[in-house]
């Protein structure tokens, strides 16, 4: 996938599928998808705080050849976007952020310096170019997407 597709096809179909969870009944919204499973609310939290974390502590630390802090404890990292999903929040507004999360990263991605996007850079033992890691999201989203659909 292409940053490009990334950025047009890719995120039209995010954007018309988070929509889509406004329409969803409010219980299930915040029930499990299935038996020890994350509801919808901790999914779409989930997505979007990758995205913040994307734009924070990624992008702004990303140049030729730099290696990166190994990602977050992704047991804490992702109950913290399920306690958040279940702060209170509506379900509007769990939507609400999603989309704005990524509105935001695709901003950032489509305002960046093409050198930038080309960088490689490391996280841990693996290498890899911003284009790759925010093309990777496509996988994340469908991933999540089909446990919900």
């Amino acid at each position: 996938m292409t940053i490009d597709e990334w950025l047009d096809e890719h995120n039209q179909q995010y954007f018309s599928w988070l929509e889509g969870l406004r329409g969803m009944d409010r219980a299930a919204f915040f029930q499990p998808v299935s038996e020890g499973k994350w509801s919808p609310a901790a999914i779409v939290m989930h997505m979007a705080a990758w995205d913040h974390y994307t734009l924070d502590k990624r992008i702004p630390h990303i140049s030729e050849g730099v290696k990166l802090e190994k990602n977050p404890d992704f047991q804490k990292f992702n109950e913290q976007a399920w306690k958040k999903a279940d702060s209170g929040l509506s379900q509007s507004d769990i939507i609400d952020e999603a989309r704005n999360e990524r509105e935001l990263l695709m901003e950032t991605v489509r305002t960046m310096d093409k050198d930038k996007l080309n960088a490689g850079f490391s996280i841990g033992d693996e290498s890899l170019t911003l284009k790759g890691y925010i093309t990777d999201f496509a996988w994340h989203d469908q991933h999540h997407m089909k446990q919900i659909n």
